[in-house]
Order: structure tokens, then sequence, then C-alpha cells
């Protein structure tokens, strides 16, 4: 079971954290936007100081990441709707994942400068966002198993920041050793005991959240829902043979309907359900 005691600095719950995540919440319970006295209450929750609300709002503003539709009124801006679908994917992740052939999508970098250091920071992010790993030095592989392909996947790869001169193609028949290679280049294990752990965690606290008081549902919602969506963002989405699938759906699964709760739990707390 998680320990709340300290969970502020534990999972740095900040201001500007809990204002967008309670505006993204927002768009499912009041069209996104929200005056700033149930941003405040929602800090509250979390022992943040309605003055730090206040400093992460004119900042989040500066950065457009959130816009003023009226007076004291509050919604995500351009900037963070971009971000947020993005994150919000996690809900139709199934939807992404087709049958593996057997192919491997590719991503070839070893001729491209190494020195750029940003670049190469976003290089390597993309990367490892879309689960690829290094077989070899500059040729990256993950299984062709996303859709709608390797066009698409060639795509979303230059979106997040694949240097546009990057190669990327379907790679066929490995080496037998270069296949054996390729196919543990994740821990699978290691995957399927974190979608394991948390579709149990998920499936406990859903069960006990109505039992506890509602500012303590709350906290445990906003933490345990958070730690199970960034691990289905950055889950490398890996096919049946080399990860049990079913494992997986049923972690996302719990979560959605987790959330679902917690999108219910934050409705009645700000009132606006």
């Amino acid at each position: 079971m998680l320990d709340f005691g300290n969970f502020a600095m534990i999972m740095n719950v900040s201001a500007k954290a809990v204002v967008l995540e309670v505006l993204s919440a927002g768009e499912s319970i009041h069209q996104g936007s929200l005056p700033v006295r149930s941003l405040v209450q929602a800090a509250s929750v979390f022992d943040i100081a309605e003055n730090s609300v206040r400093v992460a709002i004119v900042r989040l503003r500066a950065e457009g990441l959130l816009e003023s539709p009226g007076r004291g009124e509050y919604q995500l801006g351009p900037s963070a709707q971009v971000v947020n679908e993005k994150i919000h994917g996690w809900r139709t992740v199934s939807t992404r994942v087709g049958a593996w052939d057997g192919s491997w999508a590719a991503a070839f970098t070893a001729d491209l400068s190494r020195t750029d250091r940003p670049a190469l920071r976003r290089r390597l992010r993309a990367l490892r966002f879309l689960g690829f790993e290094e077989l070899k030095p500059g040729l990256f592989l993950r299984p062709n198993n996303l859709k709608p392909g390797i066009e698409g996947i060639r795509t979303e790869l230059h979106a997040l920041g694949l240097d546009p001169e990057a190669s990327v193609f379907l790679m066929q028949h490995l080496s037998a050793e270069e296949e054996l290679r390729a196919r543990a280049m994740w821990d699978s294990p290691q995957l399927e005991e974190t979608y394991s752990k948390l579709h149990g965690e998920l499936s406990h606290s859903m069960d006990r959240l109505e039992e506890l008081p509602l500012d303590a549902s709350l906290r445990e919602v906003f933490l345990l829902g958070r730690e199970g969506i960034r691990h289905v963002v950055l889950d490398p989405l890996l096919p049946n043979p080399l990860v049990d699938e079913d494992k997986r759906s049923a972690m996302v699964g719990t979560l959605q309907d987790y959330c679902d709760k917690g999108t219910n739990l934050w409705a009645r707390f700000l009132e606006v359900g």
C-alpha cells in the first residue's frame, strides 16, 4: 500500500502539477474550465497554499499552458492541449497495437552527429518514447506491431523529435543471433511484474476509496492514478510472445475504471458534478 504520510515530497506534487491535472480532469466534468477558487480548493488537498496556486497560474499562463476564457476562470492552453491529448492517448492504447508478423521497425542514426547534445537528447527521447532499443551502435529496433505501421511510426518519431535525416524503415530476416538479441532487449519479466503489481494496487485502492475520507481518497486516486498512467504512456507496447499482452490489457482496463472513479470524486469535491 502507498504511504501518503509525506505524499507531496515523495511524489513531487507541485502547485503546477495539481492545476494542470485538475484542469485536465475538468475537461470531463466542467467543459474544461474551472474558477480559481476550485483550483485553490483542489490544491488544499495536498496542503498547497493559495498563494502558491496563484503564482503557478501566472507562470503557466506565461508559458502558454493556461488561458482564461472568462474573468477568474482558467482552462488548458493550446500548448498544454497538445501534451494532454498525447498523454490521454493511454486510454486507447489497445487500438494502437496490432498482430506482430515478426518484422521490426528500425531507425538508423549512426550517421547523425552526436556532438549536438540537445539534438541527441531529443533523438533518444523520441526513440525511447516509442519503445525502441539499440541492437547495435546507431541501429534501434522495436517490433513492427504499432498501427498504422511503419509510415505511422516514422511520422510519430519525427514529430517527437527524431532528426528529419534519420532513416526509419522496415527490417526483416535478422540473423538467428541478431533475432535472439533483439527479442531480449526488453525486460519482459519486469514489465509483466509491473502490470500485475499495478493491477493489484489499483483494484485494492478502488475497493476502499469510498471508505476513506474524501480528501484522503482524492490524494490516493491522484497519486496512484498518475503512477499508472506514467507506466502506460512509457510502456513499449510489446506484442506476444515478447510479453503477456493479456496482463497489460487487464491493468489498462482497471486503470481506466480507476481514473473514471477519480474524475467522479473530483467532481463531487469541487461540487461541479
